[in-house]
């Protein structure tokens, strides 16, 4: 057993770590939220991540994303992400993806064999597009809503879709599943339940939020991966 794996070994046990090891996770959006689910994926030993973003590394993204630093001004944020992951460990094979996700780009990719996906996109469009294609594969998805504006991590909660309240993007998420007559009970969320603290046109943002709710996604990618029944139970 690679060294690397020995206190992931002691805690979930020899059979969960292999699953993990066998295991596919695509996750969307390697920002604040997206890059710190990434990383946890990887360190986990997640065989195969997807790392799929649209943007590149910019200096005002170095407060709060952990994947990046100031070498990685100006690369794409997936290639970037997959330097990092080599630089940590090298038996997890990462896909870096660069596109902009809607409908039209996700009917050109193939993610029916990934375990769960993981929504870390900030564009409403861009959510629902994933959710259906999730519904439409049949695989778990795990979303991400507001963590802009926000500081206290301990605030950061998974819920379901439909048991989600008070936050602005989950309000427009909602109305666009019920739209699209998909299924909220399926769609669980990493939500804050913290009152903004500012109102700005461009959120702002520490490290604390989205980093809490990238642990949580990914976590809850892991129980999924690692605990056969735990899909299941999410959709109970």
């Amino acid at each position: 057993m690679p060294q690397i794996d020995e206190r992931t070994e002691m805690l979930i046990g020899v059979d969960a770590k292999e699953r993990l090891h066998q295991a596919k996770v695509a996750v969307f959006g390697l920002g604040g939220v997206g890059g710190t689910a990434f990383e946890a994926l990887l360190r986990s030993g997640v065989g195969t991540i997807y790392a799929v973003d649209c943007d590149v590394v910019d200096e005002t993204n170095l407060n709060r994303q952990l994947l990046f630093t100031k070498a990685d001004i100006g690369k794409e944020k997936a290639v970037a992400a997959k330097e990092r992951a080599t630089a940590i460990r090298d038996d997890v094979n990462v896909c870096s993806e660069n596109y902009r996700i809607d409908e039209n780009s996700l009917s050109c990719h193939d993610y029916s064999e990934c375990d769960c996906l993981i929504d870390a996109v900030d564009d409403v469009t861009a959510k629902i597009a994933l959710i259906r294609y999730a519904a439409k594969i049949g695989k778990p998805i795990l979303v991400s809503l507001g963590m802009g504006n926000r500081l206290n991590p301990s605030k950061v909660e998974l819920r379901r879709l439909d048991k989600t309240e008070g936050d602005p993007l989950a309000k427009k998420v909602r109305y666009e599943c019920r739209q699209n007559g998909i299924d909220m009970k399926n769609v669980w969320c990493a939500v804050s339940t913290e009152e903004p603290l500012v109102r700005t046109n461009k959120p702002s943002s520490m490290m604390m939020v989205p980093s809490a709710a990238g642990l949580l996604l990914a976590y809850q990618a892991i129980e999924i991966v690692a605990k056969p029944h735990a899909s299941d139970m999410l959709n109970e």
